[in-house]
């Protein structure tokens, strides 16, 4: 068995080198200029109170069983690491997916943080006794539940977002909660392994590189895929597949009418139809400043339905705005033996211009 000086080394070590990890995250956020204002604040706050955590952690950890007078700071370190911890996952995810926020989970935190600092007195929750030795308390597990429920806060807050922003990295947030939790689980059985601080560093900084991934795959005013996730699919397109091509029509003409500020609106508007007709069977791109891109990859003999099913969207939609333009659509078939899919591109846009003079034609006739 190791001696206890071997095992405060050793400890000393991995949070030093915890603090420095969470040190150069901080940084690299601070310098991001990928996401938002907001959630480069949020991340660069939760990794500092995590690096101070991490240090409390220490602290208590070598104050455990020494000088009886510190008790009460010991106490008190332990009291701040518990009541913080479970907030840090939730104010991630209300930061990065604003208009999710539950708040009945909100609640739930406020009440564990104020039990936690009650437990100062009550010993509730954990307890440090007369010689300065940290024990758990009854309601320890109310702690590990309101902790668990943040972590699956995240997740699946950050599955149903990653569904609407057309992500392919889901696989990642479940890598993610699985690094956290099992750091969080090894601890729970067994106290002396520290790796509770480090796996949820980790996971922190992780996450933050899967934020910035989604980011830089999605079109800020549509939330559709863009055109660098575009470009990735003309270099690997998935066979068989029917590409098509939309159009917004006359938006020169919207643009020069109601000013560009409504314009992107339309594009907004437009952007959203697109995916609630088409998102249940491929991927939707925003290719340029009034076109739009769908790749799909099911139900393939059902084009035509989504296809009508977005004119539909649409003119429910100009029922309420009549400014709204209509679109047009146009698609090919690229099959398993597809070697140039631009060609492809090529005879869906023809289509999409094709139906666009016959529209012309129907109006003026």
């Amino acid at each position: 068995m190791p001696e206890l000086n071997d095992l405060l080394r050793e400890f000393t070590g991995q949070t030093a080198i915890n603090v420095l990890f969470l040190i150069a995250g901080a940084i690299l956020v601070a310098i991001n200029r990928t996401v938002n204002r907001t959630a480069r604040r949020v991340f660069f706050t939760s990794l500092l109170v995590l690096a101070c955590i991490a240090l409390a952690d220490w602290a208590t950890y070598i104050m455990s069983g020494t000088n009886p007078q510190l008790r009460w700071l010991h106490t008190l370190l332990m009291a701040l690491t518990f009541a913080l911890a479970p907030f840090i996952p939730v104010a991630i995810t209300d930061t990065v997916f604003p208009g999710t926020r539950t708040s009945w989970v909100h609640v739930i935190l406020v009440a564990q943080a104020i039990v936690e600092l009650a437990t100062i007195f009550g010993g509730f929750v954990f307890f440090v006794d007369a010689n300065n030795v940290y024990h758990r308390g009854q309601f320890y597990v109310a702690y590990m539940a309101t902790y668990t429920m943040s972590a699956i806060y995240l997740s699946v807050k950050s599955i149903r977002a990653g569904s609407t922003y057309q992500s392919a990295n889901m696989g990642g947030i479940l890598a993610i909660l699985a690094c956290m939790g099992t750091g969080v689980a090894i601890q729970v059985f067994n106290p002396n392994i520290r790796t509770t601080w480090p796996a949820v560093s980790m996971a922190v900084v992780l996450y933050f590189l899967f934020y910035t991934d989604m980011v830089l795959r999605t079109d800020a005013l549509t939330k559709l895929l863009n055109r660098h996730s575009y470009d990735e699919f003309l270099h690997n397109p998935p066979l068989p597949c029917i590409v098509a091509v939309i159009d917004i029509d006359n938006f020169k003409y919207i643009n020069d009418t109601y000013g560009h500020a409504y314009g992107d609106e339309c594009i907004a508007t437009t952007g959203s139809l697109i995916r609630k007709a088409f998102g249940g069977c491929g991927l939707c791109y925003r290719t340029g400043g009034d076109e739009f891109t769908v790749v799909i990859t099911k139900k393939l003999d059902s084009v035509e339905d989504q296809s009508n099913a977005l004119v539909e969207l649409i003119s429910q939609a100009r029922l309420k705005d009549n400014r709204l333009p209509e679109v047009s659509i146009g698609y090919a078939r690229a099959n398993d033996d597809c070697t140039n899919i631009l060609t492809v591109i090529q005879e869906a846009d023809k289509n999409m211009y094709i139906s666009k003079r016959e529209r012309k034609q129907l109006q003026r006739g």
